[in-house]
């Protein structure tokens, strides 16, 4: 499991004169082994934010282009970029020379210089997100765009890393090490045993207040392998992508951000350790029901695999058909899809036992399951719809 310190500080002040070195031999020695930590900005270092001053054919090859880049060096970078969607004005990531980038975002790192490209001096390097690591913070379609920067205040020369805010020291913790500790599977849960370790104070997550609801959403459990479930019902939704404070620290952690919605379920998730699930409404009006499986029946799960269930397998459903495989994986019919506007928010406790076995049998092992099978307790539930009602609030106003 990966951890953000960054995010650990937003429930804990540490010692001033904490070191990564001290911090994580602390942990190793204490708690859980600490396998080992890293900056994502050092993997930007030579890159900084350039202005395309112009765009000219090349003389020599119709899919390069020759542009004149400010860079805040001490002269104007004259660059070769095949990329397809250069304009004059535009701020873009380059890579100065003795930088280093994955060429195509394939392979190891290479070293940038100046070179000729046919025939044209190249000082440099226009970069896609790809070559930069960063594809899946800047998804694109073509691999042939380049990391388009409007979005960011930044002037010609200032480096990328800190641009992007990624100056964060990211730890990696040995699963095996906290198999018996299920409070430790989130952010909230280790950032309460470094302020035990140090004797700082742990700062409170939202309380809950829940809203008066003018009717009920139907929710029946005809399995005792489910101790709660609580279905949180938000409508006059938008799909868009989540704020880039988000996306950057589900990045950080190796989560890929999708939107807004399902980006909350996981940050939710990954600051308490308590899995949630977000249903489109229309695919469950009438409420849902947790049950075992039937003889026979079967779920095609996101990626199109055709699962053939168990009785022992627990799931969720509309009542007659499945809709997610519980506390391990959803189906197909229950994804948050661009024309979602009402959202079932999930938040259940699940019989670890039960979950383990059925993540066994099919193959499967998600986020989720992970910590379901550590027999989360139940009332981390009420602390995650704190949290995720408050966020809902702030993002999907």
């Amino acid at each position: 499991m990966k951890l953000s310190l960054n995010w650990i500080k937003e429930y804990v002040d540490l010692p001033a004169d904490l070191t990564m070195e001290k911090l994580a031999y602390d942990l190793t020695m204490r708690t859980v082994e600490v396998e080992g930590v890293e900056n994502p900005k050092d993997s930007l270092e030579g890159i900084v934010v350039g202005r395309i001053l112009e765009v000219a054919p090349h003389p020599d090859a119709n899919m390069l282009r020759v542009c004149r880049v400010d860079a805040g060096q001490d002269h104007i970078l004259q660059i070769v970029c095949g990329g397809s969607n250069l304009e004059p004005g535009q701020k873009v990531a380059v890579s100065v020379p003795g930088a280093l980038v994955r060429w195509h975002g394939e392979g190891d790192p290479v070293e940038i210089g100046v070179t000729k490209l046919r025939g044209v001096m190249s000082e440099g390097m226009i970069c896609g997100a790809n070559e930069l690591g960063l594809e899946t913070l800047f998804p694109v379609e073509d691999e042939h765009i380049i990391m388009d920067l409007k979005d960011f205040a930044a002037e010609p020369g200032a480096k990328l890393a800190e641009v992007l805010e990624l100056d964060d020291f990211v730890l990696e913790i040995d699963n095996k090490s906290m198999t018996n500790r299920p409070d430790l599977w989130g952010h909230y849960g280790m950032a309460r045993e470094l302020a035990a370790i140090y004797g700082t104070s742990l700062r409170p997550l939202p309380e809950l207040r829940l809203p008066v609801a003018p009717a009920p959403y139907p929710v029946e459990i005809q399995t005792d392998k489910c101790m709660r479930y609580v279905a949180a019902v938000f409508e006059n939704l938008t799909v868009e992508p989540a704020p880039y404070w988000m996306q950057k620290r589900l990045w950080a952690v190796d989560l890929r951000p999708i939107n807004n919605l399902v980006d909350i379920t996981n940050y939710v998730m990954l600051s308490t350790g308590q899995p949630t699930h977000g249903f489109d409404l229309s695919h469950v009006p009438d409420g849902i029901v947790v049950r075992q499986a039937g003889e026979g029946e079967k779920l095609e799960l996101l990626d199109d695999t055709m699962l053939d269930l168990v009785p022992a397998d627990m799931l969720i459903t509309d009542g007659p058909q499945a809709l997610a495989l519980a506390g391990v994986m959803g189906g197909k019919r229950d994804s948050i899809l661009p024309e979602t506007r009402s959202m079932i928010l999930e938040l259940a406790s699940f019989n670890a036992l039960s979950v383990r076995r059925t993540t066994q049998r099919h193959g499967l092992r998600t986020e989720a399951s992970t910590r379901f099978e550590k027999n989360i307790d139940t009332q981390r539930v009420d602390q995650a719809l704190a949290l995720a009602m408050q966020l809902m609030t702030e993002i999907c106003p």
